[in-house]
Parts: C-alpha cells; sequence; structure tokens
C-alpha cells in the first residue's frame, strides 16, 4: 500500500543529470521508498521539505558547507519530525559533528555502496541514527584517545552503534555474547543519560563527545 511508503525529499548539489539518475537508484533499490521530488537548490529542498513533510529529508551534497548546515538548522526548528540524511563527498569532522549535534538521523560518505545506504535508510526510518563507516571515523576522531567519561570499549561499542548495526551483529563484531553487549549499552546510555540507541548517539554528539 502506498501509505506503507517511506515518503523521501531529495535535493542532489549537482547537474539535472546526476539528480535525475540519484532519484532513479532510490526507486530501483527499494519498492519500499516514495520518491516525492528531486530538486537541486536548498531553497527549493528547503520550501519542499517544510510544505511536503516527508518521512524522510536526504540531501547528496559536495561538502558540508555554512549555508548547508543553516538549512539543516532551520529545518530541525520547523519540521523537527523529519529525518534529516546527509550523503556528502567531502566530509570534514568539525562539519560532521556539527550537523550531528543539530540531530541529524543518518551521515554517510557519497562512496557508500546504494545497499548501504539503503539499509541505512531503513533502519533510520525505524527511528534510529546511522552513521557510515567513513563518517564515523572522522566524527569519531579524538586527537586525544577516547571521549571523556566513555572507555574505548565502550566508544567502539558507540561506533557500531552509530553504523546502524543491529545488537547481534556487534556482539559478533566484538566475539561476546547479545546478554554481554547488553549489559555493556546500559552503562552507555547511563553515562549520555539516554534512553535508546539514537538517543546515545545525539547526546553523544551535543555533548562533543563524538
Amino acid at each position: 500500500m502506498h501509505d506503507d511508503l517511506t515518503r523521501v525529499v531529495v535535493m542532489v548539489e549537482g547537474s539535472l543529470l546526476q539528480a535525475v539518475a540519484f532519484g532513479a537508484l532510490l526507486r530501483e533499490i527499494s519498492s519500499d521508498l516514495s520518491v516525492l521530488t528531486v530538486v537541486r537548490r536548498l531553497d527549493e529542498y528547503r520550501r519542499a521539505v517544510e510544505t511536503r513533510v516527508p518521512d524522510i529529508a536526504l540531501l547528496d551534497v559536495r561538502s558540508l558547507h555554512p549555508m548547508l548546515i543553516g538549512v539543516v538548522r532551520r529545518l530541525r526548528e520547523t519540521v523537527p519530525t523529519v529525518k534529516i540524511v546527509l550523503v556528502v563527498g567531502a566530509i570534514d569532522p568539525g562539519g560532521a559533528r556539527e550537523v550531528m549535534r543539530l540531530g541529524v538521523s543518518g551521515l554517510f560518505s557519497a562512496e557508500a555502496d546504494p545497499r548501504g545506504l539503503l539499509r541505512g535508510l531503513e533502519v533510520i526510518g525505524a527511528g534510529d541514527v546511522v552513521i557510515d563507516g567513513v563518517a564515523s571515523g572522522l566524527v569519531f576522531r579524538e586527537p586525544g584517545g577516547p571521549a571523556p567519561d566513555l572507555t574505548a570499549h565502550e566508544l567502539r561499542i558507540l561506533r557500531l552503534v552509530a553504523r546502524g548495526m543491529r545488537n547481534d551483529e556487534i556482539a559478533r563484531q566484538l566475539a561476546i555474547s547479545q546478554s554481554t553487549l547488553k549489559r555493556n549499552l546500559k552503562p552507555i546510555l547511563t553515562k549520555l543519560d539516554a534512553t535508546d540507541r539514537a538517543g546515545a548517539l545525539l547526546a553523544a554528539a551535543k555533548a562533543g563527545l563524538l
């Protein structure tokens, strides 16, 4: 049913051909997405998101420039229920942390595998937050070592959570049981004053821990 589809507004910072191709790719790789419109300018994107209020507002951009960050900030204020997802060509650590602090739901490198992006959108649609592997390495980069108040092990778990991995996948990655992982997650949530995985990532970003 059409009502079951995830409604998406897309902006592609590029040529008309790139915009059309990106929209076509999304439609091809998933029958669960309804691409409402594909635009190429930030002002068009802002109006489309505020008018149509999609489930996901997806941007494919070259960099996290100040004008883009300004639009993200505005949308977080005007349509807070919309999940903002960024696909970025050149990700700088400062810009990545800034958009995470603003509460974006997803951050992906433009080099991300399309299937990985699709899986990320599914996770985000369910209410989680996803940062892909390349972006995660920048967002979580700490010059002086592990973030304050989090152990190295806890920070590693947080990075895997940021990639949208399920608990069973994280447990396999760390070679521990799921029950052990759940015990390990509890102090992370407590330290970040969060009730779930998505809240933990957003709290970590806002606290400057990412």
